[in-house]
């Protein structure tokens, strides 16, 4: 069935052969010069015969359409796909049956929410990572400017490589337009009765809502209302229509999730614990774009599974993660060598913290106080301003210990790991909180460094054993930050963490490489770092 518009005074038949796509609302046709003309389905349209409210409605879009396109801010963001030009009725009718748009290409992002869709078509990781970044600038965009999108969904978002379209404008709620059109799929339940129906308006944050679903669907392949839900009493179960109002999301115990989904492991534990806290526990507000900036999804090269984790949750093969490289404007400054403060010292026959005998003593009010028991001769501790920590060795096995300097008690029930081999090496940096331990070892002629985080409590935070990490070299030079730690090396400071159970280098500070060495040591110095170099001191700030 052919229809006809008028474009520029001309007529313009829109005909089955220029059809390109349509929905509950409107067809969208080719006109063939790089533009396409997006016709809203009238009242009389076959497809609301015998549907009064569907004929009230689509009768009241046409009846707002020039006002509602004439409300839409003169500079929308760049991924909108704004309209160019209108579709009359008739030659003489003032009537708009549609609007123009150009004409893009993509793929719908619902399509990268199918299993079966990703098997055919494969994608990287870091494009889908791209794109949903561009989609989130995009709404950023449009709510800077006083938009909500409001019919949020993944089918009016078309992907073209890492860039993003969004499409059907019209609909969107704008001052004094309202927008009634809602998906079932992405409507946030905040907004909706017990049948699931919105009752309250579109706002910015079910536009968020729906971003978070859009992106949780793209990464693992599954609505987060996905699986099934089979609780232990068969009368509990919830429908999954309804499951979004009870927020039993795919993460709940008695859910069963759909095995042709990508695993929820892949996913790291501060993005799993994003979607949790918002599709559990109705957190709103902009959704977390450095969440998806620090997400890197790769393939393992052992089962070519693709996760974002430092070790593949399906074969626990170790990924290789390079740190990223950080630039900035860098503030330097010489200072004098006594300015320069140590944090971590190690404990011998003298200090404020020493060794005698079988014996740590710390230096009281009244004299020499005896903190606790250790291995005499096989002993070696380290102290900071609220910590400290040590080790001995006997008969194959280690024990670790941890004290206050401050008062008597030592702790050893750190549960280091088994160090095989002839000890070369050991040393510690401590923090506030928390201690790193070093152990180098040559074992069958090879030598190999284990690192252990231990907290202030005992309680072992990480261990692992590394080879060819390249920031091993400044470890004896490191100071520590709260959780972090900051390593001298050759291509500049290196910040190091405790990610999801690995210890990796996450950060290097490139600018600070003419300054600083592996054989530095660094000191934490308000608002920067000192560097006690070979022959004299400086102070850097990176901004």
């Amino acid at each position: 069935m052919s229809r006809a518009v008028w474009i520029d005074g001309a007529k313009v038949t829109l005909g089955p052969a220029s059809l390109l796509g349509q929905g509950g609302e409107a067809e969208v046709y080719d006109l063939g010069d790089g533009r396409v003309v997006k016709w809203w389905k009238p009242a009389d349209h076959p497809d609301f015969d015998g549907i009064p409210a569907a004929q009230a409605a689509a009768a009241q879009r046409i009846a707002e359409a020039p006002a509602r396109l004439r409300a839409l801010p003169g500079r929308l963001p760049a991924a909108v796909v704004a309209p160019v030009g209108l579709a009359l009725a008739s030659k003489r009718s003032t009537t708009i049956a549609g609007y123009l748009m150009p004409k893009i290409t993509g793929t719908a992002l619902h399509a990268y929410g199918e299993p079966r869709w990703r098997r055919d078509h494969p994608v990287a990781g870091d494009e889908v990572v791209a794109a949903l970044l561009s989609l989130h600038d995009a709404l950023a965009g449009l709510h800077r400017i006083g938009v909500v999108v409001g019919d949020c969904n993944d089918l009016n978002v078309l992907v073209d490589g890492r860039r993003v379209h969004l499409i059907d404008v019209d609909s969107y709620q704008l001052p004094g337009f309202p927008c009634a059109m809602f998906s079932e799929r992405f409507v946030d339940p905040r907004l909706c009765d017990q049948a699931g129906v919105p009752v309250r308006p579109h706002d910015e944050a079910s536009d968020w809502f729906a971003f978070a679903v859009m992106a949780f669907r793209s990464l693992l392949g599954v609505s987060p209302w996905g699986g099934v839900h089979q609780p232990a009493n068969p009368a509990a179960r919830c429908p999954a229509t309804a499951r979004a109002r009870q927020r039993l999301s795919v993460y709940a115990a008695d859910v069963v999730y759909p095995r042709a989904a990508r695993p929820l492991a892949i996913l790291p534990d501060d993005l799993a614990a994003t979607f949790r806290a918002i599709f559990e526990t109705d957190q709103r507000g902009v959704f977390p774009r450095d969440a998806l900036e620090r997400l890197r999804l790769r393939t393992c090269t052992a089962c070519s599974e693709e996760h974002a984790r430092v070790r593949c949750p399906a074969c626990q093969t170790r990924a290789f993660v390079p740190p990223a490289i950080v630039r900035g404007r860098l503030r330097w400054q010489p200072i004098a060598l006594a300015d320069v403060r140590l944090a971590t010292e190690p404990v011998a026959g003298a200090g404020r913290v020493w060794l005698a005998g079988s014996s740590l003593y710390r230096r009281g009010r009244l004299g020499p106080e005896r903190i606790g028991d250790v291995l005499a001769g096989q002993t070696r501790a380290w102290v900071g301003d609220s910590l400290g920590i040590g080790f001995y060795r006997a008969g194959g096995y280690t024990v670790g210990f941890v004290f206050r300097p401050d008062r008597g008690g030592l702790d050893d029930s750190v549960a280091l790991p088994r160090l095989r081999g002839e000890l070369v090496d050991a040393t510690a940096v401590i923090g506030v909180d928390r201690a790193w331990l070093a152990f180098t070892l040559a074992d069958q002629g090879k030598l190999a460094t284990t690192i252990v985080v231990v907290a202030s409590s005992g309680q072992v935070i990480a261990s692992e054993t590394l080879a060819d990490a390249t920031w091993l070299a400044g470890f004896a030079g490191a100071c520590a930050a709260g959780p972090q730690l900051f390593v001298p090396t050759d291509e500049g400071i290196a910040r190091v963490e405790v990610v999801q159970g690995a210890i990796v280098a996450t950060r290097v500070f490139a600018e600070t490489a003419p300054f600083v060495g592996a054989s530095d040591h660094l000191a934490l110095s308000p608002g920067g770092i000192d560097v006690l170099r070979r022959m004299d001191s400086i102070r850097l700030q990176l901004t």
